[in-house]
């Protein structure tokens, strides 16, 4: 749940037949706000003072007719109050301030106008049941006739002999439970009206012939009314009660709901029966779209706080949403809001006890949470900003609505639900329904707004647009489209849709939106940050506003664009700034790789002027490699003379597994160098071709220098190992020796010890070995050498007749 605090300007639809009678509310202690004004203001003029049921009722144009309740919570009999607050007259002259019902019932009236006529409406009012003070009152009806008292209206006297009401209560006066709603019929220009007493529903069909006052009774299974709101959804097919039972049993359910014959269906959902988890249910409210339904709970307000009176201990309040779509109703039940009074709360600190909810004609639901007794009060209005979406991204607002001087208490006007059922407008793009939101849009962007398709014949589609100046009409069809917006189309946009709808009703829909428009945004690429921890630790702390806040902008202003960061795409793209990465940030996993998420926003349009980049912070650890053992290799002939210490045989790449050692080399590259700059520099600075044969440069012996980089970070190395490359000269032999031994006996042979002619053959024979062959081809092929043991007893090969000699092949090796 997300949870604001700023009240958006609405996207108000309205049929003329229907919403903006819905568009003054005057409730509780003087309280009242005009839904005429965006956003809805105050009202402080109303002389209504009631705990709990009241009433209002406006024509086609939002302008108040009436109101209903009482002018001290004291008083149980209400009151009609005209448009100057004045208390209505009935046709006889006397003041009707004795209305039955009682102001302790927590919808003690309801008003409907007649289907066909501009003057008469019915008021329906009910008594707060058996507990009622005054024994009889029941369910009662009146009629109020505008065109009277100079179009003040009166109530009529319907029989000429002071009887200004029907008793619908018939046998059950002291049965009825606090509970009246009433929606639009299926069948043209008709509504139902219902009531509820024990198990039993009672609906009443309206017609333009007046009211049917044999009701449509529906009778369900384990459920006996009590003090709570009865509520049908817009759409007139489902009904939902709550029922404050002061003690375990069922609290609320929600059931299928017939407009064409008023039946309610024996299938009732149970949705709260724990009193002690959910509390106690008292405000019942369906979203405009009739998919979602909230209930509010209070519980443990039995408790007194001194033992006697109306002062009742600090209670906890609830406020759930169900989705009535869903194949399991009671499952998806979601804890919006609570209030729960503790020592540690210090937000709400008294809780709040039960309160109404009541869907406005912005498409909104309101709540009044008064403090947490029997008589307290609220200063504010709380908002459910919109009710039609998915619990996890439904806005609630505290203190929504500031009500002035008035007080909200338990109760809110009711009204026919269909009169706030929307025409449904979607911004195409996103085929997100925009009604009752304040539009931002972004310099250059393109949009399209398309309003649901209306049914009936001769429909008008007209758009106007007004820029606080003046109003200009810019469209006749029911698209807008606005290309390229630029600042000069922030304003106020209005549909005006006038048909004949299918029952013949001459019918105009309102709509309007108002346009802000903002700097667009924009996210430029930052360099990737590639850390070299040089403690170990494998943790850094960036510092990623004054590093990487500046590149992302890149010239953007900073007072008017934010740079958030965050470690998952979806985060950074739905703005979830629970998640959002504190400043500095340090990495949580060591010598890690990460993908940050930036977000671009501007601050006056958050979420519609936004993009998104990102970047790679890395952590590497500088690498510690091994000390080579020089590299030698013997003079040769290839560099010209085998005497003059060079070579071109060098392949470095030889070397690189012995100076990694435990170092991966993937992970790390091996450079050699041919200057300590060189190799501090780069990887790439004058490297040795170490793949390929290198030849000294140096005679004899030649210091190289070796650099080992990360490869993930060419600024996390190593250059403080060095590796000689020796050229070793070869052995100064003498070509040519002899080894003389004398015959023991007369057959020309004798063994010779090989050993003996090392001196013969080399100077430096202490620092040389010598291996033996029987061949100048072996001993150049380094193959068919003799063994220690045939050096040291080696007899002479020749045929004693014809020589006493023999030849072998010595190689000398440094």
């Amino acid at each position: 749940m997300k949870v604001f605090v700023r009240l958006l300007l609405l996207f108000v639809v309205a049929f003329s037949y229907g919403q903006k009678e819905a568009n003054i509310w005057y409730f509780g202690q003087n309280a009242g706000i005009n839904f005429n004004t965006t956003p809805p203001t105050a009202l402080t003029d109303g002389k209504l003072n009631t705990y709990e049921g009241c009433t209002t009722f406006s024509d086609s144009n939002g302008s108040l007719l009436f109101y209903v309740g009482a002018p001290d919570p004291t008083i149980a009999t209400l009151t009609v109050w005209d448009k100057n607050h004045t208390p209505m007259t009935y046709t006889n002259g006397s003041t009707g301030n004795d209305l039955k019902g009682n102001t302790s019932s927590t919808q003690s009236a309801l008003a409907i106008p007649k289907p066909g006529s501009t003057s008469i409406y019915y008021l329906f009012t009910v008594d707060d049941g058996p507990s009622s003070v005054e024994a009889g009152l029941g369910f009662k009806l009146y009629t109020i006739d505008m065109s009277l008292n100079g179009g003040l209206g009166q109530l009529i006297d319907k029989d000429g002999d002071g009887d200004f009401f029907e008793d619908l209560s018939g046998n059950k006066s002291n049965g009825w439970t606090e509970k009246v709603t009433a929606v639009k019929g299926a069948d043209c220009n008709t509504y139902w009206v219902v009531s509820a007493i024990n198990n039993q529903f009672y609906a009443y069909k309206i017609s333009e012939t007046g009211v049917d006052l044999t009701p449509t009774i529906s009778t369900v299974d384990n459920f006996s009314a009590r003090r709570g709101y009865l509520k049908i959804s817009p759409d007139g097919t489902k009904l939902a009660i709550a029922n404050q039972a002061n003690q375990s049993g069922i609290e609320s359910l929600v059931y299928s709901f017939n407009n064409l014959t008023g039946e309610v269906t024996n299938n009732g959902v149970t949705l709260l029966n724990n009193v002690t988890q959910d509390g106690q249910a008292y405000g019942v409210e369906f979203s405009r779209n009739s998919q979602k339904l909230y209930i509010s709970t209070a519980s443990n307000f039995r408790q007194s706080l001194t033992g006697t009176g109306n002062n009742i201990a600090p209670v906890t309040y609830k406020l759930f949403q169900f989705d009535v779509t869903a194949a399991d109703i009671t499952a998806s039940k979601v804890l919006i809001h609570e209030q729960n009074p503790n020592t540690t709360n210090t937000a709400y600190p008294e809780g709040g006890f039960r309160g109404a909810l009541q869907l406005g004609p912005d498409g909104k639901i309101y709540a009044t949470i008064p403090l947490a007794y029997y008589d307290g009060f609220t200063s504010h209005l709380d908002v459910i900003e919109n009710p039609g979406a998915d619990a996890a991204d439904v806005i609630f607002t505290k203190n929504a609505i500031d009500l002035g001087t008035g007080k909200g208490t338990q109760g809110l006007p009711p009204f026919i639900s269909s009169l706030l059922l929307p025409i449904e407008i979607k911004d195409t793009d996103t085929d997100q329904v925009i009604n009752n939101q304040d539009l931002e849009f972004c310099i250059g962007q393109t949009k399209t707004i398309t309003p649901e398709i209306v049914t009936g014949s001769n429909i008008t589609h007209t758009w106007t647009f007004n820029d606080g100046i003046t109003e200009t009409t810019i469209g006749t069809t029911a698209t807008l489209v606005l290309n390229n917006i630029q600042t000069n189309n922030a304003g106020l946009y209005k549909l005006v849709v006038e048909m004949t709808d299918n029952c013949g009703n001459i019918t105009r829909l309102e709509g309007e939106f108002n346009v802000g428009v903002f700097e667009s945004a924009n996210a430029t690429a930052p360099t990737n940050w590639l850390y070299c921890d040089s403690d170990g630790d494998g943790l850094n702390a960036f510092d990623l506003q004054t590093v990487v806040t500046p590149q992302v902008l890149n010239g953007l202003d900073p007072t008017i664009f934010d740079v958030v960061y965050f470690t998952n795409q979806t985060d950074a793209q739905n703005n979830v700034t629970a998640n959002a990465l504190p400043d500095p940030y340090t990495n949580s996993t060591a010598f890690s790789n990460q993908s940050i998420y930036v977000r671009v926003h501007n601050k006056n349009a958050p979420n519609s002027c936004f993009a998104l980049t990102n970047f790679s912070l890395s952590v590497t650890g500088i690498p510690v490699p091994q000390p080579p053992i020089p590299y030698e290799i013997c003079d040769d002939l290839a560099s010209g003379t085998d005497t003059d210490g060079f070579v071109t045989s060098f392949v470095l790449s030889t070397k690189d597994a012995e100076i990694l050692g435990t170092l991966s080399a993937t992970q790390y590259t091996v450079s050699y160098h041919t200057s300590l700059l060189d190799a501090q520099t780069s990887s790439t600075t004058n490297p040795i071709d170490k793949a390929n044969p290198y030849r000294n440069t140096i005679k004899n012996t030649q210091q190289v220098f070796i650099r080992v980089e990360n490869n993930d970070n060419t600024n996390c190395f190593d250059a403080s190992k060095t590796m000689d490359l020796v050229v070793s000269p070869l052995p100064i032999i003498t070509s040519f020796v002899e080894l003389k031994q004398c015959d023991n006996d007369t057959d020309g042979k004798s063994f010779f010890n090989l050993n003996e002619v090392a001196s013969d053959i080399s100077a430096d024979f202490a620092n040389e070995t010598f291996v033996f062959y029987p061949t100048l081809a072996d001993a150049t092929a380094n193959t068919n050498a003799f063994s220690n043991a045939q050096a040291i007893a080696f007899e002479n090969r020749n045929d004693p007749m014809l020589a006493t000699t023999d030849t072998v092949w010595a190689r000398a090796i440094t």
